[in-house]
């Protein structure tokens, strides 16, 4: 795997153009939803906040601390959760615009960074399975399973890759708005880097989830 920053692609996505009889099979990207919700959890901080704020606001009418004075509180305190809440709302649309993920013939680029850019290239006979999770939203994510002798760096990847496995690290297609389709295109792909003979599962294997199961190791 390679890992360098990207100035000008000939090909969005790709740090070169392809060699002569490598092909691009497909792309996708998060969705800034996706985002938002499965790694910056804004979701989650909003309910978050909106307790702490009703918490402190009963708790100081409860001393007896005049209305006035709890209105000037509340207001500076939902204003700060507020800012917070739309940083990171940014973060996450300027995420998803900033990743791509490209799947050709031999290999899957990953291209990923807001201030930082970088690229990885995953040969595919480096990746053994793969599981998809889909989402209620329709969204999906699939979690990819690199050979064991295959140094990937959590830091370098993120947000694509898992955050529950540090080691080893497992590259994650976050967000995807056709999982299906990438999918298939995964599946089509390892079909001819792998011979598979009867009664043989073919390489690459994606397994399917729903709902809020955690995906297996």
């Amino acid at each position: 795997m390679g890992m360098t920053e990207y100035e000008d692609e000939p090909v969005e996505g790709l740090p070169e153009h392809l060699p002569e009889g490598e092909t691009m099979v497909w792309q996708g990207r998060p969705t800034a939803a996706a985002m938002g919700k499965r790694v910056f959890y804004i979701r989650h901080l909003t309910l978050y906040f909106g307790l702490l704020i009703a918490g402190h606001t009963v708790y100081r009418l409860m001393e007896g601390v005049s209305a006035a004075q709890v209105m000037g509180t509340l207001a500076w305190q939902a204003g700060l959760a507020a800012t917070v809440l739309v940083l990171l709302s940014w973060l996450a649309r300027a995420y998803a615009k900033s990743i791509l993920y490209t799947l050709t013939s031999e290999r899957l680029v990953i291209r990923s960074g807001v201030a930082l850019p970088m690229m990885a290239n995953i040969p595919i006979e480096q990746i053994t399975a793969a599981d998809m999770r889909v989402y209620r939203d329709g969204t999906g994510d699939i979690l990819l399973k690199p050979v064991a002798d295959r140094k990937l760096y959590w830091v370098l990847l993120w947000p694509n890759v898992s955050v529950w496995y540090s080691r080893p690290v497992r590259p994650l297609l976050r967000g995807l708005e056709d999982p299906q389709r990438a999918a298939d295109a995964f599946a089509s792909v390892a079909s001819t880097h792998y011979q598979v003979t009867a009664g043989e599962q073919t390489a690459v294997p994606v397994r399917v989830h729903t709902g809020g199961d955690p995906l297996p190791v």
